[in-house]
């Protein structure tokens, strides 16, 4: 049975090992505001915790939590649990959570990585940053295939590995 965790670790697996091989990402860079909100800190440092990818920079976190915090704004009930869980997560009185390190941040979300607040950021997330075509160019990914007539005659048709194309014995 797979569960949320494994999930993402293996999202989070498959985004990172293509990206060793890919050119640098100077170009993805979300558009940031100039000074962002503690909400807005607190919420990338968190997708920055969930999603870690050390080739996407902290412009795009920012971009990432601008655009979630803007759609669950419409939603009163969703930005006052995003709020609950973000208290939450300031609540180690040590420092605000956008400023731990990184190995306190995770096991703050191990800590509430279970609320409803987390589990809400963690779908809508991974949705918000895999579907963003500046990943997808950084972990080698070319977007759907069905416009193009699948992958066949694209360059993915050269499995020599298998015995039936004469590869492996």
């Amino acid at each position: 049975m797979l569960t949320r965790r494994t999930v993402v670790g293996k999202m989070a697996l498959a985004a990172m090992l293509p990206a060793i091989a890919a050119s640098p990402l100077s170009a993805i860079a979300a558009t940031a505001t100039p000074k962002p909100t503690p909400e807005e800190l607190a919420t990338a440092a968190l997708l920055h915790t969930a999603f870690p990818h050390a080739r996407l920079d902290a412009a795009f976190y920012s971009g990432v939590a601008g655009r979630y915090l803007a759609e669950i704004a419409k939603d009163p009930a969703a930005m006052a649990e995003h709020r609950r869980g973000l208290a939450l997560l300031d609540g180690s009185y040590i420092a605000p959570f956008a400023q731990l390190p990184e190995m306190v941040r995770r096991s703050m979300v191990a800590r509430y990585d279970q609320e409803p607040f987390f589990k809400a950021l963690i779908w809508r997330g991974a949705e918000l940053i895999y579907r963003d075509a500046a990943v997808w160019k950084m972990v080698g990914y070319e977007g759907s295939s069905v416009e193009y007539g699948g992958y066949i005659e694209r360059g993915f048709d050269d499995i020599d590995w298998l015995p039936a194309a004469g590869g492996a014995k």
